[in-house]
């Protein structure tokens, strides 16, 4: 697993976490699409460990339904997730947040063609002025 994609697991985690400490789902009796969900975000999690499955398109639906399902709760999903999984994904994004997220794909190519290492991390706290 490359450091970008441990970067975006570990995000996937978090969220995990951050949810399961929230209502609904700190609730005895869940609901069965909150149980659902949860369990497929849970899921999606040991998928990507294992690296098995469709990641990029378990992602975008479990995300996805976040976004629609738990719009309270959006905030506990790292931004980085939208943009790594993608596709309706993006309609949570604004246009800058975006234009930021291909700069830093840009970078991070251009790292790969010159041969040299690149920080994420490093990279992203450049690009979003968190530094």
């Amino acid at each position: 697993m490359t450091p970008y994609q441990i970067h975006h697991l570990n995000f996937l985690k978090i969220a995990y976490n951050n949810f399961i400490k929230n209502d609904p789902f700190t609730r005895e009796d869940l609901a069965t699409d909150d149980e659902q969900f949860i369990h497929d975000l849970k899921n999606l999690i040991e998928d990507f460990e294992a690296g098995t499955g469709d990641i990029r398109s378990e992602g975008q639906d479990v995300i996805d339904r976040a976004f629609r399902m738990y719009p309270e709760l959006a905030h506990l999903i790292a931004r980085d997730l939208l943009w790594y999984f993608g596709g309706s994904c993006l309609h949570n994004m604004p246009e800058d947040e975006i234009e930021k997220f291909q700069r830093l794909d840009e970078m991070s190519f251009e790292a790969e063609e010159e041969g040299k290492d690149f920080d994420y991390l490093a990279a992203r706290s450049n690009v979003f002025g968190t530094n």
